[in-house]
């Protein structure tokens, strides 16, 4: 697994929200039980690396592939996913913004409902996703995705919706230039959105899901009028009106939900990321076919797990960008051997044992390339070939050398490793990302059409404090 991992983080764009966003006190149990479970998942997960970050094997397993979706045994990543974080920094505000505002939502919806809200939104974060990765290149749909910030995302979508009215009071710069402001919950939200959207259609958002936290905001607006007990919003209205009489504070019942400003930023970008899911959906989004390749494998007795997506013929430079050397080592050799791609070995099964053999090995430096032929030894190798070629199904063991370059002021010299020792296992399948994206870009624009709906004609029906 690469470390150019997707994630997630919910750090917003600016800022960071400090204490009660709402004046109702109740004990948020499920946000709180979601929090340790995240922590608990992310200690077993890290503790290797010291807790600082997840390390490659879990995120792997783990994490969302786009490009496995049509895999049925593969649909647990969906919601494991969820609960990984890539590493302390990505878990630690992921799980401050779901405190802040989710314990808000879940004493409005109730326990039940909150955690149906989060699961469906976090599912919904991983469509989006899917449907949006043609952005990014056939390689964006080999790239697991980790975090929790989609389904937190699905909160703050009905946070929008339920206390629009309410302030936040936000710190920035708290090492150098400490500053603090109080800014409507709507602005912030409505502008964290903005720039989701933003990012992702500019594609400056780096190794960040954007698109899956638009996904899970909008399913989390488009969600809320199915999942909220209207005698509860009735009953807390009436709680909030009483605690305001007091101060003889007015409540203007005639006006309810998002103010102006907010409903047209808000309907501008969820209009925006329609139009992006109706493209995507309509097949125009041509990305063809790859092979999607998982690649189990020991070296040196550690035992990886990664994703490769690989679009034929030219198969050098492809491998060449994988991240993780261990892995580009063994894709090379297999490749160099004839073994990972061979028109000639179309629907066949190749059976190999005690092969010696020197394998080419290009080196760049520079615009130079060089060819360094590597003793390899392939202890054994059993592969199945699909019609094109390509190893569908294939294991073995080989030992071979890793090649690189050391510098000695203007000069250089090609060194090769001792041996490294590999005991494989691939397994790929062709996967149409034209089709995917088609698929899950109709139901990203179904979720955006109903959260348009929701926006224009029901926010007033949900809304707890209004936006003055």
């Amino acid at each position: 697994m690469s470390r150019e991992m997707t994630s997630g983080g919910s750090r917003m764009s600016f800022g960071i929200p400090m204490g009660s966003p709402t004046g109702f006190k109740t004990r948020p149990t499920v946000t709180i039980i979601i929090i340790l479970i995240n922590v608990l998942i992310y200690v077993l997960t890290s503790y290797e690396s010291f807790f600082i970050e997840t390390s490659d094997y879990w995120a792997s397993i783990g994490g969302f592939i786009p490009s496995l979706i049509e895999t049925p045994f593969q649909w647990y990543r969906v919601f494991t996913s969820m609960f990984l974080h890539a590493d302390f920094f990505h878990l630690f505000f992921n799980m401050y913004f779901l405190y802040v505002f989710g314990r808000a939502v879940e004493s409005v919806l109730g326990k039940l409902r909150f955690l149906l809200l989060y699961l469906i939104a976090g599912v919904a974060a991983s469509v989006f996703h899917t449907a949006f990765s043609f952005l990014g290149g056939f390689s964006a749909y080999t790239i697991p995705a980790i975090g929790a910030s989609g389904a937190i995302s699905g909160i703050l979508g009905a946070y929008l919706l339920l206390y629009p009215g309410t302030y936040l009071v936000v710190g920035w710069g708290f090492i150098f230039l400490p500053m603090f402001f109080r800014i409507k919950a709507a602005y912030y939200i409505v502008f964290w959105f903005a720039t989701q959207v933003i990012y992702g259609f500019t594609r400056t958002a780096g190794g960040t899901a954007v698109f899956a936290h638009a996904g899970g905001f909008v399913m989390g607006i488009g969600l809320l009028p199915l999942l909220v007990n209207k005698r509860r919003i009735a009953m807390f209205r009436i709680l909030r009106a009483y605690s305001l009489l007091p101060y003889l504070m007015p409540i203007d019942l005639k006006k309810r939900g998002l103010g102006f400003f907010s409903k047209t930023i808000t309907t501008i970008f969820i209009v925006l990321l329609l139009a992006g899911a109706a493209y995507a959906s309509l097949g125009l989004a041509v990305q063809g076919t790859i092979k999607s390749t998982s690649i189990q494998y020991t070296c040196e007795e550690i035992l990886y797990v990664d994703y490769v997506g690989i679009q034929l013929p030219d198969l050098e430079s492809q491998i060449a960008s994988v991240s993780l050397d261990t892995t580009k080592i063994l894709l090379n050799r297999l490749n160099a051997a004839g073994l990972l791609y061979n028109t000639a070995n179309s629907n066949r099964q190749i059976v190999l044992n005690n092969i010696n053999t020197r394998l080419p090995v290009r080196v760049r430096i520079g615009s130079t390339v060089s060819i360094i032929n590597v003793n390899t030894t392939l202890h054994y190798f059993i592969g199945t070939y699909d019609s094109d070629g390509f190893l569908s199904n294939g294991e073995g063991k080989l030992t071979t050398r890793a090649v690189s370059i050391a510098l000695y002021g203007q000069s250089y010299r090609i060194v090769e490793s001792g041996p490294i020792n590999y005991v494989f296992k691939v397994e790929s399948q062709t996967v149409d990302l034209t089709s995917l994206t088609r698929y899950t870009g109709t139901l990203s624009a179904s979720t955006a059409l109903v959260a348009l709906f929701v926006v224009l004609k029901k926010n007033g029906e949900l809304t707890l404090i209004e936006e003055r």
